[in-house]
């Protein structure tokens, strides 16, 4: 039977991208989907199938540097996402209420308050490493790497940060407002019936810890052509796909780096912007450099030798669904953990953004490239991949999700 779906995602290529496929594949079955997300993401999700519905969003006047650095200031940013979401979902969508909210985690304040307003079912989708009481995505991300391993849960400091009190106030406050009256942990620390993780679960740390209430999708991967097209180029190198994602891109030393490092070597690079830096900025570039502000990754992943990326969780995923090896250069908080763990699963290495150089690079390329280790490990894992079941399985999880809360 045809059910309402309501997606709700702030607008971050990185969070919306990886649940894009689930929508296509659920309109696909007969289902109807609104989605609620910035205007700037409002061609994309309808391209996939949704209804978009935009509220006035500020997350990109950020200073994602500090978000890089400091929780409190992440956890301020996501709330006022999420209360300008619920803002327009009750204001705009009260008359034609969803059989099923699917919620990004990042906003899990508007999408947990807005399920239990209208006391309708909700999933959660987790583009990034989920947590419970062996591993806390956020303690990595803040931490060195020693505690982005397992952690009991007894582990817990003596005395709260004063930004998780700022944040229960915040969390009460919309409760609140909504006529909700559970307290702002249970919002902050439910664990719902659903999450789909697009993760597989053995890249997951600690993965054999989650129980049935989290699915291990794995990356759900459909149509890309908003994103442009890329064909190969016809010659014998080697592709090299280099990347700083959608957020953390406006590093033009990162690039000018890059573009020396292949610079008369037997590679051929395709480097993403993401619109970070303007591609004229790079000056004068090598026979086997192109540059672009956005392509499918995907495309090029499927042809690729290598991929060098900022270890942002969305292009992780799409190298190991290619089987692809990796070098990871994280300059932020958010990307440390992912980094290393392709390190400590043996599918590529790490270089310390600081120590970056255009020889450094070469040498971790040639090192990755020339590693027979890596590149089986790398092929096991894209089987791995494919074996979590990605899109069909999501959209199969969410349907029995909503059959069982009827």
């Amino acid at each position: 039977m045809p059910r309402h779906f309501l997606f709700m995602c702030h607008p971050d290529h990185g969070h919306v991208i990886p649940n894009l496929a689930v929508v296509t594949e659920l309109v696909a079955r007969g289902h109807r989907v609104t989605y609620l997300t910035a205007p700037s993401m409002a061609g994309v999700v309808t391209e996939a199938g949704a209804a978009a519905v935009t509220y006035p969003s500020r997350y990109r006047d950020a200073d994602f540097a500090l978000v890089a650095d400091d929780p409190g200031y992440l956890m301020g940013v996501l709330l006022d996402e999420s209360e300008a979401m619920l803002a327009t979902a009750t204001a705009d969508l009260d008359a034609d209420r969803p059989d099923c909210l699917v919620y990004d985690t990042s906003i899990l304040y508007a999408g947990r308050v807005l399920a239990r307003h209208w006391d309708v079912p909700a999933a959660q989708v987790i583009p990034v490493f989920a947590s419970n009481e062996h591993f806390s995505f956020l303690n990595a991300m803040y931490n060195p790497e020693s505690a982005a391993a397992e952690r009991p849960s007894a582990e817990r400091p003596a005395r709260m940060p004063e930004w998780v009190g700022a944040t229960m106030a915040r969390i009460g406050a919309l409760c609140a407002r909504y006529g909700v009256t559970a307290a702002p942990h249970e919002v902050w620390f439910e664990v719902p019936p659903l999450s789909l993780v697009t993760v597989p679960r053995e890249f997951q740390y600690a993965g054999d810890t989650f129980d049935e209430r989290f699915a291990f999708v794995g990356p759900c991967v459909g149509d890309r052509g908003f994103l442009g097209s890329w064909e190969p180029p016809g010659d014998d190198l080697p592709v090299v796909l280099v990347s700083l994602g959608a957020v953390f891109n406006r590093d033009e030393g990162f690039f000018r780096t890059c573009v020396e490092a292949f610079r008369g070597r037997p590679w051929r690079a395709v480097m993403t912007t993401g619109g970070g830096v303007d591609r004229a900025a790079l000056g004068d570039l090598p026979p086997n450099v192109e540059v672009h502000d956005f392509v499918p990754h995907v495309a090029v992943l499927e042809h690729a030798a290598l991929c060098v990326t900022h270890a942002g969780m969305g292009t992780v995923m799409e190298a190991l669904r290619s089987g692809t090896p990796m070098v990871c250069v994280p300059g932020s908080a958010l990307d440390r953990p992912t980094g290393w763990r392709v390190r400590e699963l043996g599918l590529g290495t790490v270089v310390d953004p600081a120590d970056l150089t255009p020889g450094a690079l070469v040498e971790a390329i040639t090192a990755v490239l020339g590693d027979a280790g890596i590149a089986a490990r790398s092929e096991l894992m894209r089987k791995v991949v494919a074996e979590a079941g990605g899109t069909v399985r999501a959209a199969d999880e969410v349907e029995r999700h909503l059959a069982r809360s009827r």
